[in-house]
C-alpha cells in the first residue's frame, strides 16, 4: 500500500520451481502473532446484511471458519470485544463460547487430523475495520480496510498472514448500493418478497487463498467503468484479466485516466515475473488510511486521488505489482514486510523504466534514495526489525525506499539475468503461500550461482547507509588510474559495489564497476589502461550507491 501523505508529498512519476529446503539461516519469530497451533484456515464465509435503512447503525455478521486441525482442542479467533456475539456452532451444532479480550474462543469436539466449521453469528457497528461514513452525495458507504491486523475490527479470523485462505463474500445490501469484493462475482441478485425495501444479494468468491488483511468489501453507490479485457493470455485463469474502475458516480467524469495503462502494467508484470494470479482486477475508489491499497483482485484507491490525472501511473503500477508481491507472495512474518512493500516499490520504477525509458528511471532512483537518506529510522532500526512489536510502526522508509533500493543493488550487484530468473523462481517457489528473507536470499544464490550472505545482512539486517568520499588519481608511468575510498565512521564499512564512469582524452566514456572491500579505507585500481589522463571521472553515474557519496 501506499500513505496519503506519501502521495500528497511527491510528484506523480516518484508515486509510488524450488521447493527443497531452505539452505541459508531463517530469522527468529516476530513479536506480533503467529498462526494457531494445531490450526489451518482452508476458507472463510462471511455474510454481511446491511439493513434497508438510511444508515446502517447495526450490520449483523455470520463468520464460517473452515479449518483443518492436528489435536487442537479450540479455536481462538480475533474479534473486537465491542461487537455482541450472539451464538456460535461446531459443524452445525450450537456450542458454548467466551470471549477473552478481542477474541472469540470456542471449544472443538474430541478428535484429531480432521476438518471442522466454527460459525460465529455477531452484530454491531464496527468502529473500524469495516469504513462506513455518511456521505452528503451517496447516503452511506461501507469499504473495508483491514491492514495491517484490522480485520479483527469486524471479522471473526485468524488475522495474520501466515494462515491464508479461501474467501466467499456473501453481502445483502440495499439496492441503491453495489457490492465489490475478492475474487470472482457469482451472484448479485434481487432478495425475493421485499417490495418495500428492496435487497441485493451479491456473492464474490476466490479461487485463490489470501490472508486477512487483503479480505474486503467495498459497498456504495457505484459508477463502474469496464476496462475491459486485458494481459489476454497472461493470466492464471484461462483467458485474459478483466479490469474495471468502481467510483461514485460525481467521479465518474475523470476516468479512466491513468488507467488507461492499467492493461499495460498488468501486462508487462506477467511477462516479467509470471501470469496475473486472481481472478479479476478491480480498482475501487474508498475510505481507506492509505493512498492505495493492494486487496488481491480489488485494489482501492483514497477516493480524494479521483481527480483529473490522478491517481498517477506510478501508485497504480506499485498496488499492481503487490497483486504478486504481497498478495500472492506473503510475508510469513511481520518484520519480513519489505518483501511486499520494498518489491512494490521497486517494481513501480521498473514499470517506469519500461513505459518511459531510462532517464525517468534514474529520476525515480535519485527520487527514492534521497527519502531514505532523509529518514531517521534508516540510520535507527534495520529493514527487517526483528525488534518489532507494535503494528502501527510497521510501515516506514526502510520497508519502502531502502528495501526497494536495496533490490535495486542487488540487480546491479548479480546482473538481470540472474537477478529476474531468481525473482520468478522465489515467486514460482511461494505463489500463494508465505515466505521469509531467507527464501528470497536461497532463489538468488541459486540463480547466481553465488553466496549472498554479506549482501543481506548488511543491506536488510544492519540499520544505516554507507558514507563515503571518493577521490581519483593518475599515474602516469603506469598508465593507471585509481581511486581512493573512505567510509565514513557513523556506520560500520559496506562492501560496495560501485560504477566509474571514465571520459577519456579523446572524449570516449567509459563504465567499469569496481569491487570496494568493506574497510575504512580503499584504494583500489581500475582495470583499464588508458592512453593518457582521463578529462573527468564520475562515480555512480548509474545511481547504484546507497548513501552518501561525496566526489
Amino acid at each position: 500500500m501506499s500513505s496519503l501523505s506519501r502521495l500528497l508529498a511527491v510528484p506523480a512519476l516518484m508515486l509510488s520451481v524450488l521447493t527443497g529446503s531452505v539452505l541459508v539461516a531463517q530469522d527468529a519469530p516476530s513479536h506480533t502473532g503467529a498462526r494457531r497451533a494445531g490450526i489451518d484456515v482452508l476458507h472463510y464465509e462471511f455474510r454481511v446484511d446491511f439493513p434497508a435503512r438510511a444508515w446502517p447503525d447495526t450490520i449483523r455478521f455470520a463468520s464460517t471458519t473452515t479449518a483443518r486441525r492436528v489435536n487442537a482442542m479450540a479455536l481462538s479467533l480475533d474479534l473486537s470485544s465491542a461487537l455482541h456475539v450472539d451464538s456460535t456452532q461446531v459443524n452445525g451444532v450450537r456450542v458454548a463460547f467466551t470471549r477473552p479480550g478481542d477474541s472469540v474462543r470456542v471449544a472443538l469436539p474430541k478428535g484429531g487430523n480432521d476438518t471442522v466449521r466454527v460459525a460465529v453469528f455477531y452484530r454491531g457497528l464496527p468502529a473500524d475495520g469495516l469504513i462506513v461514513r455518511r456521505d452528503s452525495l451517496l447516503g452511506w458507504t461501507a469499504f473495508g480496510d483491514n491492514f495491517p491486523d484490522r480485520a479483527r475490527q469486524w471479522l471473526a479470523t485468524v488475522d495474520h498472514p501466515s494462515d491464508k485462505a479461501l474467501v466467499d463474500w456473501i453481502v445483502r445490501a440495499p439496492a441503491t448500493h453495489r457490492v465489490v469484493a475478492n475474487g470472482a462475482l457469482i451472484e448479485e441478485s434481487p432478495e425475493p418478497g421485499l417490495p418495500a425495501s428492496p435487497l441485493v444479494r451479491t456473492h464474490w468468491r476466490t479461487a485463490r487463498p489470501i490472508y486477512t488483511g487483503l479480505m474486503v468489501i467495498g459497498v456504495s453507490p457505484f459508477a463502474v467503468l469496464e476496462l475491459g479485457e486485458t494481459a489476454c493470455n497472461l493470466a492464471e485463469h484461462a483467458g485474459c484479466v478483466r479490469q474495471s474502475v468502481w467510483a461514485s458516480p460525481d467521479r465518474r467524469a475523470a476516468l479512466p485516466g491513468s488507467f488507461a495503462r492499467a492493461g499495460d502494467i498488468v501486462a508487462f508484470f506477467s511477462t516479467l515475473v509470471a501470469p496475473f494470479p486472481y481472478e479479476k482486477l478491480a480498482h475501487v475508489a474508498s475510505s481507506t488510511r492509505y493512498g492505495g491499497m493492494e486487496n488481491a483482485g480489488a485494489i482501492f484507491y483514497d477516493q480524494r486521488l479521483f481527480t483529473v490525472g490522478s491517481p498517477g501511473e506510478s501508485l497504480i503500477a506499485h498496488e499492481t505489482a503487490h497483486q504478486w508481491f504481497g498478495d500472492a507472495v506473503t510475508e510469513r512474518e511481520w518484520p519480513h514486510v519489505w518483501l511486499s512493500e520494498g518489491f512494490a516499490t521497486y517494481f513501480a520504477a521498473l514499470w517506469t523504466e519500461h513505459a518511459h525509458g531510462d532517464s525517468a528511471f534514474l529520476a525515480q532512483m535519485r527520487g527514492i534514495r534521497a527519502k531514505l537518506l532523509k529518514s531517521p529510522i534508516t540510520g535507527e532500526k534495520a529493514v527487517i526489525d526483528t525488534t518489532l512489536d507494535n503494528l502501527t510502526k510497521v510501515l516506514n522508509t526502510n520497508v519502502y525506499e531502502k528495501a526497494g533500493f536495496t533490490l535495486h543493488l542487488l540487480r546491479r550487484e548479480i546482473g538481470d539475468s540472474a537477478f529476474f530468473r531468481g525473482i520468478r523462481t522465489y515467486y514460482a517457489a511461494h505463489r500463494h503461500g508465505n515466505a521469509l528473507t531467507a527464501d528470497l536470499q536461497h532463489a538468488v544464490e541459486r540463480a547466481s550461482h553465488r553466496k549472498l550472505d554479506w549482501f543481506f545482512e548488511q543491506w536488510l539486517r544492519r540499520p544505516g547507509y554507507a558514507e563515503v568520499d571518493a577521490s581519483w588519481s593518475w599515474n602516469a608511468k603506469t598508465k593507471q588510474l585509481s581511486a581512493r575510498i573512505q567510509q565514513g565512521t557513523r556506520f560500520a564499512p559496506y562492501r560496495l559495489s560501485l560504477m566509474v564512469d571514465l571520459t577519456t582524452a579523446s572524449g570516449t566514456v567509459k563504465h567499469v564497476r569496481v569491487t570496494v572491500p568493506a574497510q575504512a579505507t580503499s584504494t583500489i585500481t581500475i582495470p583499464l589502461t588508458l592512453s593518457a589522463k582521463p578529462r573527468a571521472v564520475t562515480f555512480d553515474g548509474d545511481v547504484s550507491f546507497l548513501g552518501v557519496l561525496r566526489q
